[in-house]
C-alpha cells in the first residue's frame, strides 16, 4: 500500500536538512541529536553575522567554513 502525502515543504527547508545531512555523514558524530542541536545552533549563530545570504548560500557557505562542530 502507498501513501500520497501532498503537503508543500516550507522553502529553505530542504536546503537546511541537506546541509545538516552531509555534515552528519561527514562527522559521523556519535550523537545526531547532539550534533543538529549544535550545528542549528552554530548555524544560527553564522546567519546572524552573515543577513544578506540566500538560505542557499549561507548552508554552503556554512558547511565550507564555519560548518565543523565535533
Amino acid at each position: 500500500m502507498s501513501y500520497r502525502y501532498s503537503a508543500k515543504v516550507p522553502p529553505g527547508l530542504m536546503t537546511l536538512l541537506e546541509g545538516l545531512s552531509r555534515s552528519v555523514v561527514k562527522r559521523r558524530p556519535e550523537s545526531i541529536s547532539q550534533f543538529a542541536t549544535f550545528y542549528f545552533a552554530e548555524l544560527l549563530h553564522f546567519r546572524t553575522e552573515n543577513p544578506t545570504l540566500a538560505i542557499n548560500d549561507l548552508v554552503r557557505e556554512f558547511n565550507t567554513n564555519k560548518g565543523r562542530p565535533n
